[in-house]
């Protein structure tokens, strides 16, 4: 599991830093590897469980995204040009988009405590199969709203395949993830038109 948290953690940093300039992004990942380091590092000394760490470190990783996507914006904004996210949105479109991301990642948090076994209703073979599963479904719907700006048809793309496949899974809750499903593909195809979404000239 200790493999597994690091390696989404990086995952993730590579994710939300895409795009950035070389240094800002090499800062970013670099803080990053430090912490991870230093967390460790001081398990080892408090002879703390490997997987108790690795339930820390992913922990840790949830509840930081909402800052790590604030991050984001408030550092691309002054960096980006032509389509995305950009100073003149208006406090309410960096809201709107913090919240979908956020609704966004819930089948990776399920995932994830599925994965790590804090759902005691399924045995080993299922959380082996609809752990990863629900991880690999959040995390492209997350991936297409935030590349949806910069690369339109494989963010969109990622976010229609996501909410089909969470749709199917969750089938017991069609009523609520087909409609969820429908605002966040609108929500990605405003952001790949303009970068005023959903209001705003198209870049030339």
């Amino acid at each position: 599991m200790l493999p597994f948290a690091i390696a989404l953690t990086h995952a993730w940093a590579g994710l939300y830093t895409r795009g950035l300039p070389a240094d800002r992004r090499t800062q970013r990942r670099e803080e990053i590897d430090c912490d991870l380091w230093e967390h460790q590092r001081l398990a080892d000394l408090q002879r703390e469980p490997v997987t108790a760490t690795a339930a820390a470190i992913l922990l840790r990783l949830l509840l930081g995204v909402p800052a790590d996507i604030v991050w984001r914006l408030e550092t691309g904004a002054s960096a980006r040009s032509g389509r995305g996210t950009q100073m003149n949105d208006t406090l309410a479109m960096r809201g709107l988009l913090t919240v979908a991301l956020a609704i966004a990642a819930f089948p990776l948090v399920i995932g994830i405590l599925v994965a790590v076994g804090l759902n005691g209703e399924m045995d080993n073979a299922e959380r082996a199969i609809y752990g990863p599963l629900q991880i690999v479904i959040g995390s492209s719907i997350v991936a297409g709203l935030v590349l949806s700006s910069r690369r339109p048809a494989l963010g969109i793309g990622l976010v229609v395949a996501g909410t089909i496949a969470i749709s199917a899974m969750w089938y017991w809750a069609m009523m609520i993830t087909i409609p969820i499903g429908a605002g966040l593909i609108t929500l990605a195809y405003f952001r790949s038109r303009r970068p005023g979404w959903p209001r705003g000239a198209r870049p030339a």
